[in-house]
């Protein structure tokens, strides 16, 4: 019978790929002694248990391979379940390969798997589990050993310095096994390039100057925004200029005042264009003040005193309306500029909700003369409009439902608004149209 062996390191920079390797190939070669060779090798390097098999490199080669009618293997042999498997992927994976002709091999089974097993159901069962239960433990110790860290000894736990801090070496490792490896404790120092225009930051804002104002004058003092200050730590992000929301995030962060803080931000999902150490990408968020770990002495110097620091925040606060009433866009997220092709946002003006485009130009860059002028329509006037475009264009009327918006039902119908310039039958110099908001057809027709 002919083998092909499947094994996976989670990650490059933490593990021996070589080592990982090799020993999983020797259990391979070990259970499949006397039935067979193994003839070829799909190994993933820097892949999570947690990816599917599509996600990852050489296992969605694997799958391609077993596919062709002239495939040069029988079955598939892995050195060990977790290595490969994760929750319920095994299900998944033999079904399709058994349905190929392919069989798949464990050690834990002995040899072949058969699914119609009662026993092997039931250690597929018990081995998902524990590859699961696994990973869950890892993450709880790893996060509360962080978290410990952080407040307790306010270390540095890694990642790109904020900008106006540089990386300095604190001497040997604390555990003593890790510093006889070499290993070195890094601490943030203020950077003598970059620290004093943080410093300038929070004095001008905390004179009451918009951050907007602050962003112009940087650029005109040609002064290197985060990215062009340190490329080789920023190489994931273009060079270029200074706008308001990168000053901004520098104002709120916390570190500045010479804390060390983690868990302000948290990571969802994950999938296969994860990092080469292997953490999966994942939609980034940010976390609530009370889930952060902040260090309770000083871990470095600060760039701003925390009077300061906390009187700038207060100017960083929202503003609550004259009027005392909170601010609703019933269509927010849902129209688009027909000029551009970029989201309206919000914006209320005259004591009216409206949507508003101004086609990428931001207020920290000067506005290009040759720049279209900004759309700008009102909302009421959008909602006025609805039940004609909808009869026009043979959309289905909206529902007169107290407990849906019309925000949500257009949401939830794939549907969004389109506006632009030109003029419109109803005297109010737009163009509005409505059209689906994913590529399969609405389902409000």
């Amino acid at each position: 019978m002919r083998f092909v062996f499947y094994g996976r390191v989670s990650t490059r920079g933490f593990q021996d790929p070589q080592t990982s390797r090799a020993w999983q190939r020797a259990v391979s070669d070990e259970l499949v002694e006397g039935a067979g060779e193994i003839v070829a090798d799909f190994f993933d390097e820097g892949c999570s248990r947690r990816w599917s098999w599509w996600d990852r490199p050489q296992a969605s080669a694997l799958l391609t391979a077993a596919e062709r009618p002239n495939r040069a293997f029988d079955a598939v042999v892995v050195g060990e379940y977790e290595r490969a498997f994760y929750g319920d992927q095994f299900q998944e994976i033999v079904t399709r390969l058994n349905a190929l002709g392919v069989q798949v091999w464990l050690p834990e089974a002995g040899g072949p798997v058969e699914l119609g097993s009662p026993v092997h159901q039931a250690l597929i069962v018990l081995l998902g589990a524990q590859a699961q239960r696994e990973v869950v433990r890892a993450r709880h110790r790893v996060k509360a050993a962080m978290a410990a860290q952080t407040r307790l000894e306010g270390r540095f736990l890694g990642g790109r310095p904020p900008y106006g801090y540089r990386l300095a070496d604190a001497g040997p490792h604390p555990n003593t096994t890790h510093a006889q490896w070499g290993r070195r404790v890094h601490v943030l120092e203020p950077d003598p390039e970059t620290a004093p225009w943080v410093r300038w930051m929070f004095t001008e804002r905390a004179r009451g100057r918009s951050v907007a104002s602050l962003a112009r004058e940087l650029n005109d003092r040609s002064v290197p925004c985060p990215a062009e200050a340190d490329q080789t730590r920023n190489s994931h992000v273009p060079a270029g200029q200074w706008i308001a929301r990168t000053i901004a995030l520098i104002l709120e962060n916390p570190r500045y005042t010479g804390r060390q803080v983690w868990n302000r931000h948290t990571t969802k999902g994950h999938g296969g264009e994860g990092r080469p150490s292997g953490r999966g990408s994942g939609r980034v968020r940010r976390s609530s003040v009370q889930d952060w770990e902040v260090s309770e002495l000083l871990s470095h110097t600060a760039l701003v005193d925390e009077a300061t620091f906390i009187a700038v925040q207060g100017i960083r606060a929202a503003r609550t309306a004259k009027d005392g009433q909170r601010r609703r866009y019933v269509l927010a997220g849902l129209v688009v500029c027909g000029e551009c092709g970029r989201r309206m946002d919000a914006h209320w003006v005259h004591g009216r909700a409206g949507h508003r485009c101004r086609h990428g130009y931001r207020a920290g860059i000067p506005r290009s003369s040759q720049a279209p002028r900004t759309v700008y329509v009102r909302e009421d006037h959008l909602l006025d409009a609805l039940p004609k475009l909808l009869n026009q264009q043979g959309w289905k009327p909206l529902e007169d439902d107290v407990t849906c918006d019309v925000g949500e039902q257009l949401h939830r119908a794939g549907l969004e608004i389109v506006c632009s310039h030109a003029g419109w039958n109803s005297g109010r110099h737009h163009t509005v149209l409505l059209k689906n908001k994913w590529p399969y057809p609405a389902r409000h027709r």
